[in-house]
């Protein structure tokens, strides 16, 4: 079991998708603000990021994962992870203000990542890797269906929005390997168990609060996406 040796990448490809991703971040930003996600129950004030927040997170996302990605089947990989980025960024967005994670971004984005990922494995040939996505999705949806099942039962704030995104999750971090599924579910945990931790300690939270999930589902996929291992070489 070896760590990924990241294949170079230009620099000017890595600056032209952080310029490209600043623009499509500033679209997103106000779309973002006006708050036309909200259902008619769904009210207060909205997040406090500025939309330049949204706009610079898009950028540095796409910087990331174009250096990750770039050289990868020709470049035929990176649109898949680009547009997961995006829809990621609205939902941590969507899910921070009002704790839901919708389905009209969720939903249609499993053709769209799923479509992408099918073009790379027709331009590397590595059909292996696909199959294993799919798998992986599959796998990480039907655990999350569980673990919502058991919230159920123990009226925690675990929902279904998150089986939802734990789907594209799997599918986006198992294309790369194996342990990526893995890898993301952990992360997400630790990172929103230290998260809740923190709170507490600096009272500014209690045990019974409700934390939103979803961002930390995909900090997870992230850090899988980026510190990948392979199973096999």
């Amino acid at each position: 079991m070896t760590w990924v040796d990241f294949p170079a990448t230009p620099w000017w490809y890595v600056a032209v998708l952080m310029v490209a991703g600043a623009a499509v971040g500033g679209v997103l930003a106000t779309q973002l603000r006006s708050l036309e996600y909200r259902l008619d129950h769904e009210t207060g004030r909205g997040p406090r990021a500025p939309g330049w927040a949204v706009a610079g997170g898009v950028a540095l996302l796409w910087g990331l994962l174009a250096w990750r990605f770039g050289p990868a089947a020709e470049y035929a990989l990176a649109p898949a992870y680009l547009g997961f980025a995006v829809v990621g960024v609205a939902l941590v967005w969507v899910d921070i203000d009002v704790h839901r994670l919708p389905h009209g971004l969720t939903r249609p984005a499993y053709p769209m990542l799923a479509g992408q990922l099918a073009l790379a494995s027709w331009a590397s040939g590595n059909w292996g890797a696909f199959g294993r996505a799919v798998i992986a999705g599959a796998v990480l949806w039907g655990v999350y269906l569980l673990l919502a099942l058991l919230a159920a039962l123990l009226r925690s704030g675990f929902g279904l929005g998150d089986v939802t995104l734990a789907g594209l999750v799997g599918l986006a971090t198992g294309y790369v390997s194996a342990w990526g599924p893995v890898v993301a579910t952990y992360a997400a945990f630790l990172l929103s168990g230290a998260y809740g931790l923190g709170r507490i300690i600096v009272r500014r939270g209690t045990r019974k609060d409700h934390i939103a999930f979803g961002p930390w589902m995909l900090v997870g996929a992230l850090v899988a996406l980026v510190t990948q291992v392979r199973l096999f070489p």
